[in-house]
C-alpha cells in the first residue's frame, strides 16, 4: 500500500501516515469521512497557509503602536522636572516711579531776617524800602538790605508745610540798576556782596555755598532733605563799595528754595 486509506497521502516509512496519523494498513471506519487530498486544500491537522501572515501582520501592527508611543507625542507629553534643579520663580521687576520734579516754594515762605536798613531815596527820586520779603518776589531790582557787614547773621525761612528740599540759591547782592542822567548806575558793585553762605535744615544738615560776584541767581543742588525750615547763614562778604557811590550795606536781591511738598 503506497497511499493512506484515510487521507490518500503518500505513505512513507513508519507505521502511521505522516499526514493524518492513521495507522498504516488499518481500514477507515465507515462513520469517519475521508479527506480531500488536493494540494491547495488545508489538511485537518494543518494550520491554514494565511495564518502565519496574519500573525506577522498583527505583530507588525503592535510594533508600530509601541514605536509610536515611544517616539511620538512629545508635544503633548509634559516633561518631568529634574528633582535636583531648583525652580526659581521669575518676577517682573516693578519700576520705581521717577522722583517728583521740584517746585519753587519761595513765594510761600515766611522770612525772619536781621533788622533792615532804613528806606532811602534813589537817584531817580523814588523812595526805596528793603523789607525782607523782597527776597521772595523774584525781582532782582528789589532787595533785603542791612547796614554794615552781615557776616555771621542768619536769615530763617519757614515753609508753609514740610517739604523735601532739593535746590537752593540766591542773588548775593543788590542787583539793581537805576538811570542817572544819560547812564545807568549799577548798585551791585557799590554795595557789599556775599561771598559764602551756609544752608541749614531741620535734621542738622549743613551745606556750604561759595558765590561768585555776578548779578544772576546762583543755584545749588542739594541731596534731598526733609525739613520745615531753612536757615541761611552769611559766612563772608566783600568790603563796602568804593568811590562816591559806594555804600556800606549787605544785600540779597532774591532767594530760591525748591523741593517737593509733603503729601
Amino acid at each position: 500500500m503506497t497511499t493512506c486509506a484515510r487521507c490518500g497521502h503518500e505513505l512513507g516509512i513508519g507505521r502511521f501516515c505522516l499526514n493524518c496519523g492513521h495507522p498504516v494498513g488499518e481500514p477507515v471506519p465507515a462513520d469517519e469521512p475521508r479527506f480531500d487530498v488536493r494540494e491547495d486544500a488545508p489538511l485537518p491537522d494543518q494550520a491554514p497557509s494565511w495564518l502565519p501572515w496574519a500573525i506577522g501582520a498583527v505583530l507588525l501592527l503592535i510594533l508600530s503602536v509601541v514605536l509610536a508611543s515611544c517616539l511620538g507625542g512629545d508635544d503633548d507629553e509634559p516633561v518631568a522636572e529634574d528633582p535636583t534643579t531648583e525652580t526659581v520663580p521669575t518676577t517682573t521687576p516693578v519700576e520705581e516711579p521717577p522722583p517728583a520734579r521740584p517746585v519753587d516754594l519761595t513765594a510761600t515762605l515766611k522770612v525772619t531776617a536781621p533788622q533792615v536798613a532804613p528806606a532811602t531815596t534813589d537817584l531817580d527820586g523814588q523812595l526805596v524800602a528793603y523789607d525782607a520779603r523782597q527776597m521772595l518776589d523774584a525781582t532782582p531790582a528789589t532787595a533785603w538790605r542791612m547796614a554794615g557787614d552781615a557776616t555771621g547773621e542768619t536769615i530763617t525761612f519757614t515753609l508753609r508745610t514740610p517739604a523735601t528740599i532739593r535746590r537752593v540759591g540766591l542773588i548775593n547782592g543788590y542787583a539793581k540798576q537805576v538811570p542817572s542822567g544819560a547812564s545807568l548806575v549799577d548798585w551791585y558793585p557799590n554795595n557789599r556782596r556775599i561771598t559764602a553762605v551756609e544752608w541749614t535744615f531741620d535734621d542738622g544738615t549743613v551745606v556750604r555755598q561759595d558765590l561768585r560776584e555776578k548779578t544772576k541767581l546762583q543755584r545749588l543742588t542739594v541731596d534731598p532733605v526733609a525739613t520745615s525750615t531753612v536757615q541761611l547763614r552769611v559766612l563772608s562778604v566783600t568790603p563796602p563799595g568804593g568811590g562816591a557811590l559806594g555804600r556800606d550795606y549787605t544785600a540779597i536781591s532774591d532767594v530760591l528754595i525748591a523741593g517737593t511738598p509733603a503729601a
